[in-house]
């Protein structure tokens, strides 16, 4: 009951994620297999980045690294910002061809974004909370947390192949990007104050 519970957590709380939203954006540029494939292995590499590192970041200073994350999300949005307005882009929701790009690229893309917005996630600090508690589980652990990442990813990587059909590239782009440099702000400020 326990494995099920873990489940069903890590993948409702990863739903409405900042790791979402970078799947999303994603999706809406790029073919939503190889951001799928791209995006699974990112949950997987740091489901296991986790579980192994769950006492370690616990000691490390979480200052340097919340700047780091604050960082990581002004980068997205610009990137994303820029990306709205590159030729190529559909320019209406009936617009259903796949924007270029090699397999192997999109899949790296994907990766390297989803990688670096699950950095230091609220599921990614749990699961290295679930790791101390559970140390002597830690194989069904990573697969339990792995399996449910990977399904809410996979949830989003279908919502937002049917969403690109409703909503022009350029405005799912423009929205997350906004909503990514919300968060830096925000995080930026929480690091101030704090």
């Amino acid at each position: 009951m326990t494995w099920i519970l873990i489940f069903v957590s890590m993948y409702l709380v990863e739903l409405p994620d900042k790791t979402s939203l970078a799947t999303l954006a994603l999706v809406s540029r790029y073919d939503g297999r190889m951001v799928a494939i791209g995006s699974a292995l990112a949950m997987v590499t740091q489901t296991m980045l986790a579980i192994l590192a769950g006492r370690l970041l616990n000691e490390i200073p979480q200052d340097p690294l919340r700047w780091i994350e604050v960082g990581l999300f002004a980068m997205f949005a610009l990137w994303l910002w820029r990306e709205s307005f590159k030729k190529g882009i559909e320019e209406g929701p009936s617009a259903n061809q796949r924007v270029g790009g090699r397999r192997g690229t999109i899949i790296l893309r994907a990766f390297l974004m989803v990688f670096m917005a699950e950095f230091l996630d609220l599921t990614q600090m749990a699961t290295m909370t679930y790791a101390a508690r559970f140390a002597q589980h830690l194989v069904i652990l990573f697969v339990v947390v792995a399996t449910a990442l990977v399904a809410a990813n996979a949830t989003v990587v279908v919502g937002g192949q049917r969403l690109r059909g409703l909503i022009a590239t350029k405005w799912i782009q423009r929205s997350s990007a906004t909503i990514f440099l919300m968060v830096a702000i925000a995080q930026a400020g929480i690091q101030i104050s704090g």
